[in-house]
């Protein structure tokens, strides 16, 4: 059976996938590999009809995800994920199962701090996109892109502290995840750029500047709010309480986040939210609006004086 080794967020992983979205190793890597993606024989427990992503069971070290029409995924102890597929699965949606939800659990599992998040590079540090499920993330990556910024992370927002307890984030792949009119937008094809799966208008964009090592976190920018364009700053005990809900698991219900080392989470979080600036960025959902997004943004970081 072919074994496939790549490289991601500076880990090895062994897959018995193929995930061409992902740098590809050479061979050597395999049986040293930090995580292993394998492939389950048993026929998944999820429904044949498409369900969003709930969590079955999870403890300290162990998750069971499933998405109904695709499959389950069983994450356990910051280095394996078990994939159960539903008959005639979409490979698309199992690499997407993987690389989303699965990886975003794993790396938690790891002692990482994952953030439900999009990230670019402004001068050697980084400012985040952080926010529910289609509220802009990729779209805000995306805007600073095309000003000439580089890219971190797009979904994953995964975070370490040095030893000075300086927040750093890790890079990801180089790929983003763009509805049609932001693929359009950042000079995308469609007639040549693959769905992220079948039957939706999102895409895969691969990116060409990407930062090589972790970057010190400098600005999370909250997306839960349009309006006239403005930025709120936040005070530490506000920004904590704000950022709570967008770590990854939370994406699972209040009980994942509880049986997966909610102290862990929650003192990593206070740190963040000490040695990050967190502001509420208002804004209208339009994307013609972007340059002045962006604009805005740069101009609060320089005024500032953070980041010049």
């Amino acid at each position: 059976m072919d074994r496939f080794c790549y490289s991601a967020y500076g880990l090895i992983l062994e897959s018995a996938f193929p995930l061409p979205e992902l740098a590809e190793l050479p061979a050597a890597g395999i049986g040293r590999a930090d995580i292993s993606i394998e492939n389950d024989s048993q026929i998944s427990i999820a429904s044949d009809k498409p369900t969003p992503i709930e969590c079955r069971d999870a403890a300290l070290n162990w998750v069971h995800l499933v998405w109904g029409g695709v499959g389950d995924l069983f994450i356990e102890n910051g280095n394996r994920i078990l994939v159960r597929s539903v008959l005639k699965s979409d490979k698309d949606a199992i690499r997407l199962f993987i690389f989303g939800a699965g990886l975003g659990v794993l790396l938690h599992q790891r002692g990482l701090l994952v953030l439900h998040g999009s990230g670019v590079a402004l001068n050697n540090q980084v400012i985040g996109f952080i926010a529910d499920k289609g509220a802009g993330k990729s779209t805000m990556a995306a805007a600073f892109c095309q000003h000439g910024h580089g890219f971190i992370s797009d979904d994953l927002l995964v975070v370490y502290f040095d030893a000075q307890d300086k927040p750093m984030v890790i890079p990801a792949p180089p790929q983003m995840r763009l509805w049609l009119d932001t693929l359009i937008y950042a000079g995308g094809r469609p007639d040549s750029a693959t769905r992220v799966r079948s039957g939706i208008d999102k895409f895969n964009f691969n990116v060409d500047s990407v930062a090589k090592k972790p970057i010190p976190l400098h600005s999370l920018y909250l997306l839960d709010a349009e309006g006239s364009p403005h930025i709120e700053k936040l005070f530490p005990s506000e920004a904590l309480f704000s950022i709570i809900p967008h770590l990854y698991v939370s994406r699972f219900g209040t009980s994942v986040f509880q049986k997966t080392d909610p102290a862990g989470s929650f003192k990593k979080l206070t740190l963040l939210s000490k040695q990050a600036h967190v502001k509420r960025l208002v804004r209208e959902q339009d994307i013609s609006q972007l340059p002045n997004i962006v604009n805005l943004i740069e101009g609060d970081l320089h005024s500032d004086h953070t980041i010049q």
